[in-house]
Formats: structure tokens, C-alpha cells, sequence
């Protein structure tokens, strides 16, 4: 083909090819597009999974919270001896789980599941709360958040069958991330 008659190609298809050449631009930024969005999610996915294993670790390498543990799992009375400030921090801990839970970064179920057990426990602990008001505005966030998983649990607890159905359409029983 001379450079006469690829001239000629070019200016009689003109159209074709600028419509082709945009259609498939218009492909790869779609592609790019949704490329982005599943990158993003998955380091959404990344980012929730390090902080779960960021309190994980925190409760199983704490000392502190290690000994309030222990002795919330029977109302011991020595949790009243435990220092204020090891409570405050236990709370406090809680609190920014809870403060995770509100912001999305981890799931109510998977909190749920994972932490809500002792913050049950102290809640309704008889010593745990020896010098602390538990109905103070400061621990609010606290107490929302153990009210919230009083009734995950009664839900849990007494399932219908059709709650165990839409949990399982929603995937909500599957505890991802």
C-alpha cells in the first residue's frame, strides 16, 4: 500500500477508526475503573484485619488485661484491688473497639464474637466497678457498646429460623472482614 492510498484509507474511514479508537479507550478506563475498586476494598479488607489482630494481640499479650480477665471470668473480688488505672485501661480498650465498630472498621458480629465476652463479664461484674460509676458520661461509649452486644447475644441466643435464614442470605454469619 502506497502512502497515497493509506492517505486515502485514512480520510475515507475517519469516523470508524476515531470511533474504534475511543471505544477501546473508553474499555481500558473501564477496566482500570474497577481494577481501582477492587484494590481499594481489598485494602479496606487489609486494613480492618490489622486492627482486629491489633486488639487480638492486645488481649493476649497485655498483662494487665490478662489479669482482669482471668478474674472477670468469676466476679473475683480482687478485681476491686486491681489499680483504677488498670481498668480505666481495660475500658478504655473496649471503648476503642467500640470506637472501631462505629467507624466500620470491624464488623459488630466479628467484634461480637471476638471481644464481647469480657465486656460483658465487667458489666456485670460487682467488684470490676468498686470506685468507678459505670453510669458516668465518660464511659458512655462503654456502655453502649456492651448494651449493643447484650443484644447481639439475645439474638444469637434465640434465632428464628427466619433471622438464621437472612443471616445467611446476608453472608452476616460468615464473619468476614
Amino acid at each position: 500500500m502506497t502512502n497515497q492510498a493509506l492517505a486515502n484509507f485514512l480520510t475515507d474511514n475517519k469516523d470508524i477508526i476515531t470511533v474504534t479508537i475511543t471505544f477501546f479507550a473508553v474499555i481500558i478506563a473501564l477496566g482500570t475503573f474497577i481494577k481501582a475498586i477492587f484494590e481499594y476494598r481489598l485494602q479496606g479488607r487489609q486494613k480492618r484485619a490489622e486492627f482486629f489482630d491489633k486488639f487480638k494481640t492486645t488481649f493476649k499479650t497485655e498483662k494487665r488485661i490478662l489479669n482482669i480477665t482471668q478474674l472477670l471470668e468469676k466476679d473475683d473480688p480482687q478485681l476491686a484491688s486491681i489499680p483504677l488505672i488498670d481498668r480505666y485501661y481495660f475500658i478504655g480498650l473496649y471503648e476503642q473497639i467500640a470506637i472501631a465498630v462505629n467507624s466500620g472498621l470491624i464488623k459488630r458480629d466479628v467484634a461480637h464474637y471476638m471481644f464481647s465476652y469480657f465486656a460483658l463479664c465487667c458489666w456485670e461484674s460487682k467488684y470490676f466497678w468498686i470506685d468507678i460509676n459505670r453510669e458516668s458520661y465518660y464511659w458512655s461509649v462503654f456502655q453502649e457498646y456492651v448494651l449493643t452486644m447484650q443484644k447481639l447475644e439475645k439474638r444469637n441466643l434465640s434465632k428464628s429460623k427466619s433471622i438464621y435464614i437472612w443471616d445467611k442470605i446476608t453472608g452476616r454469619s460468615e464473619f468476614k472482614f
